[in-house]
């Protein structure tokens, strides 16, 4: 392995787990929203709150496994915090039954869109621990959801590491 491909993947590693780190450091009822835009920097997308103020959204992808929702009030608190890319979530999501909205709503802003003739596949990386992997969702030209994928990436499975 080359020198440049060794630094280049401990840099993508440290970025990862330095991005993981961070929104735990984010305290709902303590920390400000410009605390939160400090800290993690600005969101990847906000959304109005149907209840009042808005979500901040932060996907860390194409390469990370989490998205983080929080919750921030019309006086500018953090009011709560949410890793969307969980088992539960992705369960939540029903084919026939979920538009594109509500996806968007639940798992936050894929990684990866791609376009077929008759459908849409949008993309996730999740972590399926030991493993990770992606979470696919399709869509008819509609909206709704056709049917979802779990595609596993065995070669981050723990015990090929054992084996080396």
């Amino acid at each position: 392995m080359s020198m440049i491909s060794r630094m280049t993947g401990t840099l993508m590693l440290l970025g990862v787990l330095a991005g993981c780190a961070m929104p735990a450091s984010i305290v709902p009822g303590s920390t400000t929203a410009d605390e939160l835009q400090k800290r993690l920097g600005q969101p990847t997308d906000k959304r109005a709150n149907p209840a009042g103020g808005e979500f901040w959204e932060y996907a860390y992808g194409p390469f990370g496994t989490e998205t983080w929702l929080f919750g921030v009030d019309r006086g500018q608190m953090v009011r709560s915090a949410e890793q969307l890319l969980t088992l539960k979530q992705l369960y939540r999501v029903v084919p026939g039954v979920s538009t594109e909205a509500q996806v968007r709503e639940l798992l936050g802003k894929p990684r990866k869109i791609t376009r077929f003739r008759e459908e849409v596949a949008w993309e996730w990386r999740v972590d399926m621990s030991p493993n990770t992997g992606q979470f696919v969702v399709r869509f008819d030209q509609k909206g709704v959801a056709t049917g979802i994928n779990v595609l596993v990436d065995i070669s981050s499975d723990s015990r090929d590491k054992d084996q080396k």
